[in-house]
């Protein structure tokens, strides 16, 4: 497989693990949107994350190709819990179809500015954290895709009596 397969590779499968959330999402009748079915969050609080999270993957890859390691790892707690809780508050938005657009937006953005990118900076770049680990804009990436996949199925699992 070539750097440009694998990095085709790795920016499909994000783009198809968001789409998967999104058409989870928009089959939950609206009056549902705001009930909490995941932990203590809503289907709006779910979206409004995915969106911080694409800001956020923005600036960490910005940060790995400038050599530095990602600034949100400073962050870290128990699942990303005050990280993820500080997301959900500054994307959250009381209008779900705005909130559609919005998650739609920042994606795109983010698959934009990979697309940009030369093959070889989204495959295979990586830098050393402080912990002795290393991350990559595919580890971001993979990790991404992973989450959201996870998040369309809980999605799909909690609404699919409906």
């Amino acid at each position: 497989m070539t750097v440009e397969d694998r990095r085709r590779q790795l920016i499909d499968g994000l783009a198809a693990a968001r789409s998967h959330v999104l058409e989870a999402a928009r089959a939950v009748p609206p009056e549902r949107v705001a009930e909490i079915f995941l932990g203590t969050w809503s289907l709006k609080d779910l979206l409004a994350h995915l969106e911080g999270w694409d800001y956020t993957n923005l600036e960490a890859i910005q940060e790995i190709l400038a050599g530095r390691p990602p600034s949100f790892f400073q962050h870290y707690d128990k699942d990303w819990g005050s990280y993820n809780r500080g997301l959900v508050e500054t994307y959250q938005r009381d209008s779900f179809a705005q909130l559609l657009a919005e998650v739609g937006d920042s994606h795109r953005r983010l698959v934009d500015y990979l697309e940009s990118l030369p093959a070889r900076e989204v495959a295979l770049g990586k830098v050393r954290r402080a912990t002795g680990r290393s991350v990559s804009v595919a580890t971001l990436l993979r990790a991404e895709a992973r989450d959201e996949e996870k998040h369309a199925g809980q999605v799909r699992a909690y609404f699919s009596g409906f």
